[in-house]
């Protein structure tokens, strides 16, 4: 065959003809063939590319690791996060079923362990492990509560040593006999869980007769608790309509109607169930104002123009009835943290509770000031600026009211900083930095048993 027929024959492709004699072999040694030449050629050029190529990939790597942002840009950050197998209990595109959540729960019930969370001898709960051996109204509300939830899930039987009858007559037992403030009348805003007498280091710094949103708090527990357990109601009742003047509270909390704060939402939701014919109407109209409330937006999210942060939306989700408006809010404010991170890459769980400093922070994803995603702190109108924290309890309240993709990877995130929580809870939670806020809380733990409950029974 002529060239010009191979040429043909090939129909245009690139062909390379090489015309030449092979020479006589001598004997003397191997022949080195021009053929053979260009195969050992070849074959350097191909590994030389291949070192090269794996140079560049190593590079490319190197710089995806270093650069969220070109990481996020490249729109990898997902497929990083899904990919992920972490070393908890979550993992990205595994149904999350009940027997997670259970195992979830679980490891939260851990926190409330007597020595770890709770107190051995009196029974009462520690704000902070034994890190800070003192409680809040809230705080108990959130132990009962928690109580109530671990007893639904089949996590804490009912008879026994440290069963929930005698977890919850100890709570009782306090209650009914706790020392009130003799100038007041009211309890003490702390309380020392170890002895159960006025935590006085604490209680002196109160600025308020008493506590209205700590209180609202416990008597949105203590009015669970008479729905569940109603042996129990005599002692409840004598609770809350004989040992405090709580009704003189009345009115004030009437004219909270006006309100548009979900926080005021939540705990005025306390009273309303024990005084449902005096502010049973309250919780309904704060809801109804916020739903009419101007809008801001942030990262195309539309949310009422009123202080906003998950704790007491969550909180409202799990332990209240349901309420539409309500749910509207909740979906808004999770969209917004999704938002907030396909825009900057980085994930976000804004809440309250510890810091990496040595305030109490607010996270706000609408702060009293109108702007968006404020970290502030006890300090009226004072605004810090620190590496956000995401908190566990946020994480998992996602999940269980979405059980979305990125809801998934949220936890995952988290996983991967913070402690292993089988022994001893969840700890708060961790920065973007990696950080991860020691120690573990009463709070945290009450409401992921609240979120697994929810998604379990729901």
């Amino acid at each position: 065959m002529d060239l010009t027929t191979l040429r043909r024959a090939n129909k245009g492709r690139r062909v390379k003809i090489i015309l030449a004699a092979a020479p006589e072999n001598d004997g003397k040694r191997p022949l080195l063939s021009r053929s053979r030449w260009r195969v050992q050629g070849k074959a350097k050029i191909v590994f030389a590319l291949v070192i090269v190529a794996i140079l560049l990939f190593s590079f490319f790597v190197l710089i995806l690791n270093q650069s969220p942002e070109l990481n996020h840009w490249l729109g990898l950050n997902h497929v990083k996060d899904q990919q992920s197998q972490g070393a908890g209990l979550i993992v990205s595109g595994q149904f999350v079923n009940s027997s997670v959540w259970l195992k979830v729960a679980s490891d939260a019930w851990s926190y409330f362990q007597p020595g770890v969370g709770v107190d051995p001898e009196t029974g009462l709960p520690y704000a902070s492990g034994t890190n800070f051996e003192a409680f809040t109204a809230w705080d108990l509300g959130v132990y009962i509560q928690a109580v109530i939830d671990a007893q639904k899930l089949g996590l804490l039987s009912v008879d026994g040593p440290w069963g929930s009858s005698e977890r919850l007559q100890k709570v009782m037992d306090f209650l009914e006999n706790r020392p009130l403030n003799a100038s007041t009348g009211y309890p003490f805003w702390f309380y020392d869980a170890t002895n159960g007498k006025d935590y006085t280091s604490m209680s002196n710094k109160a600025t308020d007769i008493v506590d209205v949103a700590d209180t609202g708090r416990l008597l949105i527990a203590l009015g669970n608790l008479k729905v569940y357990n109603a042996s129990l109601a005599p002692s409840i009742d004598y609770i809350v309509y004989n040992q405090s003047d709580y009704a003189s509270l009345l009115p004030g909390i009437q004219e909270g109607a006006a309100s548009n704060s979900i926080y005021a939402y939540y705990f005025y939701s306390g009273y309303a169930c024990f005084w449902p014919q005096q502010v049973g109407n309250v919780p309904d109209e704060i809801s109804a104002n916020i739903a009419e409330t101007p809008n801001v937006t942030t990262y195309g999210v539309s949310l009422p123009d009123t202080p906003l942060t998950c704790e007491p939306l969550l909180c409202s989700m799990f332990e209240l009835g349901s309420n539409p408006l309500l749910s509207s809010l909740m979906k808004q404010v999770y969209l917004a943290h999704e938002a907030y991170y396909d825009a900057t890459g980085e994930y976000v769980a804004f809440s309250e509770g510890n810091s990496f400093t040595s305030q109490y922070i607010y996270e706000w994803v609408v702060a009293p000031n109108g702007e968006t995603w404020k970290i502030g702190c006890t300090v009226p109108n004072v605004y810090l600026n620190i590496n956000p924290i995401i908190y566990t309890k946020v994480a998992f309240g996602f999940l269980a009211l979405y059980n979305s993709t990125f809801a998934q990877n949220l936890v995952i995130y988290l996983q991967k900083m913070i402690p292993d929580p089988s022994a001893k809870g969840f700890c708060d939670g961790a920065d973007n930095s990696g950080r991860c806020i020691p120690g573990t809380g009463c709070d945290t733990n009450g409401l992921i048993l609240d979120a697994a409950l929810y998604a379990i029974t729901r």
